[in-house]
């Protein structure tokens, strides 16, 4: 989600720069939200809350709402959850990449080459993918071995926000072992669904996948580069503290820990991860990003970003928040719920279209975030490090 190419100061270990407001300001809020928020739905807590309470209610069996008793009634609540997370969180986090383009005049015109012509390559792959089921296929394939290196790609960037508001600076190398680190975990991930057939399933959600098989040297290779990574991480943290004194913050390694449980999950463990990371762990961190942007973005065309800062707990309960989130909500619903169900009577499969439809936008969603959270930008750094 943002950016890793940025902050040239902090390559030096100096402090960005900032506002003057907020950088005279010695109770600049350190966290995204609040300790509890940013716990529950940024770095990880709701992702290994519900994990755990289900592990804890069914073991490692699947739950079911329609079990008597007791069991089904905690089956419906836990089936509740599911789907009131997607419609909430991880279907409108989508929608906010295209409120941040399409907002202004000024954005529309920024980002032209993603407002104006990435899109039609999406639409034209979505018709393709329907069409052609062989393409669909494809579609989903890469779709589920890229949507992995976008949530450390944005696990990272998040994390390095927490890094700065704390004054915790990387050096070039120190932050290039970092980002080395969570990418490498990316590859590890992603030559395993390449190479091994029991971390590539012959369907998805109604899509038939393909299977490529490559040599299994390619996997081995990166998990080799994946633990000298690790090490060197590791080395580099410990380095820091030893010689700067400095440790790095905890919601940092909150984040970068929850990014590796992830990826080197499997079994059973992996597919309730995968249930409940989209909307409480992406999603969600996604949406307190996205919308406390929205805000002090607000705040500062009216010159006085402090009103939101001060408390951004109660700004996030504001009747502009709910506004952002309620259109949010609706945009993620026509594109997810509406589209499939109009497509329906033409006999596509409502599944089948909106795995298709994930996939053929999460593609424009993933470049356009490259572009659009980037430190380096001035007004971009000082709002999202306010």
């Amino acid at each position: 989600m943002v950016a890793s190419f940025f902050l040239p100061g902090a390559e030096r270990g100096k402090s960005p720069s900032t506002t003057g407001a907020q950088t005279a300001d010695k109770t600049l809020n350190t966290w995204i939200v609040n300790p509890a928020f940013d716990t529950l739905f940024v770095f990880g807590g709701a992702l290994w809350l519900l994990f755990g309470l289900q592990i804890f209610c069914f073991h490692w069996d699947t739950f079911d709402p329609h079990a008597p008793g007791m069991a089904g009634q905690v089956g419906f609540l836990f089936l509740l959850l599911t789907t009131l997370g997607q419609h909430l969180f991880s279907d409108a986090h989508t929608a906010c990449t295209y409120a941040r383009i399409y907002a202004t005049k000024e954005n529309r015109e920024r980002f032209k080459l993603y407002t104006y012509y990435l899109p039609w390559c999406s639409l034209a792959l979505f018709v393709l993918c329907l069409l052609y089921p062989r393409a669909a296929g494809f579609c989903v394939y890469l779709h589920m071995m890229w949507v992995y290196q976008h949530y450390v790609g944005q696990s990272f960037g998040i994390s390095l926000i927490y890094c700065y508001k704390r004054n915790y600076y990387f050096k070039n190398w120190e932050r290039e072992t970092y980002r080395l680190f969570m990418h490498s975990l990316s590859a590890y991930v992603i030559s395993s669904i390449l190479c091994y057939r029991d971390y590539s399933p012959p369907t998805f959600y109604g899509v038939t996948l393909p299977f490529y098989g490559l040599p299994p040297i390619l996997a081995q290779t990166c998990k080799v580069v994946f633990i000298v990574m690790s090490f060197a991480f590791v080395a580099m943290v410990v380095r820091k503290y030893i010689v700067e004194k400095k440790l790095i913050p905890i919601p940092t390694l909150c984040m970068a820990a929850t990014a590796v449980g992830i990826g080197l999950s499997n079994g059973m463990a992996n597919s309730l991860i995968w249930v409940y990371g989209p909307p409480f762990f992406h999603g969600s961190q996604y949406l307190a990003i996205s919308l406390g942007y929205y805000l002090k973005e607000k705040a500062l065309k009216e010159g006085d970003m402090s009103k939101v800062t001060n408390d951004m707990m109660r700004s996030f309960i504001s009747a502009d928040a709910f506004k952002y989130w309620g259109l949010m909500i609706a945009s993620g619903m026509v594109i997810y719920v509406m589209i499939p169900k109009i497509l329906e009577p033409y006999g596509y499969g409502f599944v089948f279209t909106a795995t298709v439809i994930q996939a053929c936008i999460n593609f424009h969603h993933f470049v356009t975030d490259g572009a659009i959270w980037r430190l380096r930008d001035k007004t971009c750094r000082d709002i999202l490090l306010a």
